[in-house]
């Protein structure tokens, strides 16, 4: 019985042990991802792009012409929303139907617009810019949740 407890105790102790292994790792997974020191902050309901540079702040107009109200930056994976507008577009995505399926939120990335990659403010406005359909713009967004690369569509908002 003395070897049976010993036993028991010593999986309860490897257990806890590859327990804690784990839990950092699982933990790293949910953490939101670190902005780039120096990304430029678009708001594509007013076309203000906001760029920080030896401390100061300085603020441009792109010449954005439909938008879906939201606010975020750009890298390599696209274009990461850090605000979304509840009135906006993005707050009511569709299915290829129309029918209203959801909305973005923070942290999820807008991956491409209309069939286009979207990596930087340029390639966003010339996207957005050129929709075939503003009222209907196909958006493949990486969601938050799951990481996985979805299909939507939104009615862009005309700025």
């Amino acid at each position: 019985m003395n070897r049976f407890r010993v036993s028991v105790a010593a999986l309860c102790v490897a257990s806890l042990f590859g327990l804690t292994a784990v839990v950092p790792a699982w933990a790293d997974d949910k953490k939101e991802k670190e902005k780039p020191k120096d990304a430029a902050i678009l708001d594509d309901a007013t076309g203000k792009i906001t760029e920080t540079a030896g401390g100061k702040e300085k603020t441009t107009t792109l010449d954005l012409k439909y938008g879906l109200k939201v606010k975020g930056y750009f890298d390599k994976d696209g274009f990461n929303i850090e605000e979304v507008d509840a009135d906006g577009p993005a707050a009511q995505l569709m299915d290829d139907g129309g029918n209203r399926v959801g909305a973005m939120e923070k942290g999820d990335i807008i991956v491409e617009v209309d069939g286009k990659p979207v990596k930087s403010v340029k390639d966003y406005a010339k996207a957005m810019n050129g929709a075939a359909d503003p009222a209907k713009v196909k958006l493949k967004i990486k969601d938050v949740n799951t990481g996985n690369d979805q299909e939507f569509y939104a009615a862009a908002s005309k700025l």
